[in-house]
């Protein structure tokens, strides 16, 4: 007895969309099965010049490149994007959602910046948007946030949640290479692009933190709004130190509920921090993504898996056409009050009220009063250290010293370090990384 049958539309069929036609074709009867029904790849728009790239096992009267073909084939409900960016694309996602179709999108940096509109959009056509593929790759993180976890006031978030900065800072720590070299290898081995910027200057990060704090904190969260600072500026000196302390570095995407006065803002940020070795996400090495969450109820959660690639990404999407062909997911979808687009505006934590330790290392003169002189300015901000490093040096020289704090409002360690730059026994920046004491679990 045949089963009645779902059509979907793939827009892009790059890496991760041949995947997608891989999965459906070759679990076609398993799908089948666990849904009562068949899912048919009914068309692939792909642009002209990609009409041989990855397309070998696309049907070939699936196949075409005019958008107008493509959105005239009928009983075609769910459309899965897969071509990223923005400018047509987001043209292709709202006029797919505004015939009421499906959507099922990777596209972090799409539902980053439009999110609540297309959510929004989608409400009004009946329609839903599946998403699980844009934040972690692989790993089951939207469905976590979204359902899994819904009991529970989430109270913090710290994400590894790019592959490509994972596996440099690997190299860095594990192996001594420097950033350029740990970058090249990166490149060779397809972690990172021929142009890294996105990845190493934590844009990719902060498109993916957006959409989870979004989820987590009930709010709306733009990645415009997220303090940003990458990999690319790192000094593996810092790093060997980090280690002497007992750190690993890890580029975090981090979100902490911060309650005050009975008034509750988002502390958001992108950027390098130390984690001690002993914590289970320290410990998360090479290509690997992996995200702790802390709620009220349950404590820690973790998710690990990989991050990025073919495989990987596409199980995300083919996961979330199932939900939506197994009608669950677009019932929670207009049922559920968990989407940006009903929520309000974060309400952020200025970064100075920031409360947090921090690793600090100046380039000072090794003479006498010099550390005495650093630590009482920071003692007059209200900075207190727990840890100093300073390896045997000639006197005169200026050499590396090396503090780390207890916690301290962010604001007040900024205004001590421009005094301290200024003075004679200093030369160049301070550096600041932020060391990450998790809640307990």
């Amino acid at each position: 007895m045949s089963l009645p049958s779902i059509g979907v539309g793939l827009i892009g069929c790059g890496t991760v969309g041949s995947g997608v036609v891989e999965l459906l074709q070759d679990l076609r009867e398993l799908y089948a099965r666990r849904l009562g029904v068949e899912l048919q790849l009914r068309r692939v728009l792909v642009r002209p010049q990609d009409v041989n790239y990855k397309t070998e096992r696309v049907p070939a009267e699936a196949l075409v490149t005019d958008p107008e073909a493509f959105f005239a084939t009928e009983d075609m409900p769910v459309l899965v994007e897969l071509g990223g960016g923005r400018g047509a694309i987001s043209e292709f996602v709202r006029r797919g959602l505004a015939m009421g179709k499906h959507v099922v999108t990777a596209n972090k940096a799409l539902l980053a910046a439009e999110g609540p509109e297309l959510f929004a959009l989608a409400r009004e056509h009946n329609a839903s948007i599946g998403f699980e593929a844009s934040c972690a790759g692989g790993i089951p993180l939207i469905t976590a946030l979204n359902f899994g976890l819904m009991a529970n006031r989430i109270q913090a978030m710290y994400g590894i949640l790019n592959g490509t900065c994972n596996y440099i800072l690997t190299q860095m720590t594990a192996h001594g290479a420097q950033y350029g070299d740990a970058l090249a290898e990166a490149q060779a081995r397809g972690f990172a692009e021929a142009d890294p910027t996105l990845d190493v200057g934590g844009g990719d990060t902060a498109h993916k933190l957006a959409i989870m704090a979004s989820l987590a904190f009930g709010c709306q969260v733009s990645d415009k709004a997220i303090p940003c600072t990458g990999i690319n500026t790192l000094d593996l000196s810092d790093v060997r130190f980090g280690a002497e302390l007992g750190y690993e570095m890890k580029l975090l995407g981090l979100a902490e509920r911060i309650e005050d006065d009975n008034a509750v803002a988002l502390n958001l940020a992108v950027q390098p921090c130390f984690i001690h070795r002993e914590e289970p996400l320290a410990q998360v090495s090479g290509s690997f993504n992996a995200i702790s969450i802390f709620g009220d109820a349950v404590g820690q959660t973790m998710y690990v898996g990989r991050g990025a690639g073919k495989e990987p990404t596409a199980s995300a999407v083919v996961s979330d056409i199932l939900n939506i062909a197994a009608g669950w997911y677009p019932k929670a979808f207009s049922q559920l009050k968990l989407w940006p687009d009903q929520q309000a505006p974060a309400r952020l934590l200025d970064p100075r009220e920031n409360q947090a330790r921090f690793y600090l290392r100046f380039n000072a003169l090794d003479r006498p009063g010099v550390m005495a002189a650093i630590a009482t300015a920071l003692g007059d901000a209200g900075v207190s250290l727990s840890g100093i490093i300073q390896h045997e040096s000639r006197a005169g020289e200026f050499v590396p010293l090396v503090m780390t704090t207890h916690e301290a409002k962010q604001g007040s360690l900024e205004d001590a370090l421009n005094q301290i730059k200024q003075r004679d026994f200093i030369e160049g920046e301070p550096v600041v990384i932020r060391v990450i004491e998790m809640p307990p679990g």
